[in-house]
């Protein structure tokens, strides 16, 4: 392993997202991406793949947005869409055992068509970082046994560290600091089931989404293995594709994803 990880989310999502993470990769900063593999621009993905043979490539687990590949009614809208909320996740995992058997149906399939295309798999996470729910971390770190996976994403992001790398308190403004509060909960819970991420420090839970290239830089010359999070795109690929909800769209469409990949490229 290199002494740190850039892993790009959302490889397959939108075209501006496939070229910005490659083009990331190119020029020697993003060693890592995480594949939706429900997603529309999935075969493009797996086409770039081709020629980066040393890009590691992980599983974007997936609930919330796209075509689910199981057709279950209990995690999507009529058309077969997956449109549940976090909240409404993580609920439905905490009452209903058929619903985590769907949730399992469904990330196998996700997993399974990325075997299908080749893919070796290196790590395991999820969009919106829904794996981390107690329950569905289960059916995950189960999955990761089965199809001996290495990698399975905690977030163990030291606040304090990030703090004082950034200088800059904007996750109490964009909702950092309650996501990752939550989510160090959850890793701390989901610990005790299993833990294959020993040796690695999360970062970017506080900053999503707007990392810059100077705290980038100081994290890969650190001796700490750091998994750094980013999600670049190339805002104008996407301006014209079809999005299924809004709150993605904003996302993806943001200026920040253009700003992002600018700090990974310099």
């Amino acid at each position: 392993m290199s002494n740190y990880i850039v892993n790009a989310d959302d490889l397959g999502m939108t075209p501006g997202t496939n070229k910005a993470i490659f083009d990331g990769h190119d020029n020697g900063y993003i060693n890592s991406t995480s594949i939706m593999t429900n997603c529309d621009y999935f075969n493009e993905a797996i086409h770039g793949l081709k020629a980066r043979k040393d890009l590691k490539v992980g599983i974007h687990l997936n609930l919330t947005y796209g075509k689910s590949l199981s057709g279950s009614f209990m995690l999507g809208n009529q058309y077969g869409f997956l449109n549940l909320s976090y909240l409404q996740i993580l609920c439905k995992s905490i009452v209903s055992k058929s619903f985590l058997a769907e949730v399992e149906d469904e990330f196998e399939l996700q997993i399974q068509k990325a075997i299908q295309n080749n893919v070796d798999i290196s790590h395991l996470d999820s969009h919106r970082h829904i794996h981390l729910i107690p329950s569905i971390y289960k059916i995950v770190y189960r999955l990761s046994l089965k199809y001996s996976i290495g990698r399975v994403r905690l977030v163990n992001e030291n606040i304090f560290h990030s703090l004082n790398l950034t200088k800059k308190l904007d996750f109490f403004s964009n909702g950092g600091l309650l996501k990752y509060l939550l989510l160090r909960f959850f890793t701390c819970i989901n610990k005790i089931h299993g833990d294959k991420y020993k040796s690695i420090s999360f970062y970017s839970i506080l900053y999503t989404g707007i990392i810059e290239s100077s705290s980038l830089l100081k994290l890969i010359k650190s001796d700490t293995v750091y998994e750094i999070v980013v999600h670049p795109s190339y805002v104008n690929f996407d301006k014209n594709i079809t999005f299924y909800n809004d709150a993605e769209k904003a996302y993806r469409l943001s200026s920040n994803r253009s700003l992002e990949l600018l700090g990974i490229l310099k």
